[in-house]
């Protein structure tokens, strides 16, 4: 249970935050960067705490003879460090750490999105049923629909880059793809602003309740 302290100080930044609904003032951003820098200040308590320190300064320092090789990562990390120091002449070098991180971190993306997502998601939707209490005919048009519905799509995605003439296949399958993420993005954005809506009453009714028994209500 929060103290009367706590209490306030919860019920202004939470005030503070939605008043950004009304229209940007000083007291949203203030409670933004608030929010912000507590988050970066605590990941990187974490970091320090859970990664850097028992795996990289605490071997350096007890044996250092038997760690050579994280060397690699502290030259990286001393390397990355560079970049936000006052002179402009040593944040090139700071590049080479970052760009290594960004293409290791792209590379694993990828493979992982191939070998966890993509192909298994593939396997699965040759033998989904999407309507298993309905005839097997209608279960099969559902996969039919969804799988020209994911066709199309990745036709726009190309029809962006390689345009076809507007007469062709091709181009009213794109039409037809970008009316689909339409739709998918409309029911994604109706499903964010339910959960937002389901947020602010939670948070009201604990205001509510917390309030009142201050209140001795």
């Amino acid at each position: 249970m929060l103290d009367l302290p706590g209490l306030v100080v919860a019920t202004l930044l939470t005030v503070a935050v939605f008043s950004h609904v009304w229209r940007r003032n000083i007291f949203s951003r203030a409670a933004q960067y608030l929010v912000l820098g507590t988050l970066s200040g605590y990941v990187a308590a974490v970091v320090l705490r859970m990664v850097l320190f028992p795996g990289l300064f605490r071997p350096l320092f007890t044996s250092p003879a038997k760690h050579l090789p994280l060397l690699i990562p502290l030259l990286l990390i001393l390397l990355l460090a560079l970049r936000f120091l006052p002179w402009s002449r040593l944040h090139d070098v700071g590049l080479l750490p970052l760009g290594l991180l960004l293409g290791v971190g792209g590379a694993l993306a990828l493979a992982g999105a191939l070998r966890g997502t993509l192909v298994p998601q593939l396997m699965v939707a040759t033998r989904l049923s999407f309507l298993p209490q309905a005839p097997s005919w209608l279960d099969a048009l559902s996969v039919l629909a969804a799988t020209l519905t994911t066709v199309a799509v990745v036709i726009y995605f190309r029809q962006r880059t390689l345009p076809a003439p507007a007469s062709s296949l091709l181009h009213k399958a794109a039409t037809l793809g970008y009316w689909m993420l339409m739709i998918a993005f409309g029911a994604l954005l109706a499903s964010t602003a339910g959960a937002r809506i389901t947020l602010l009453i939670d948070r009201l009714l604990f205001f509510e309740t917390a309030w009142r028994r201050f209140l001795g209500g």
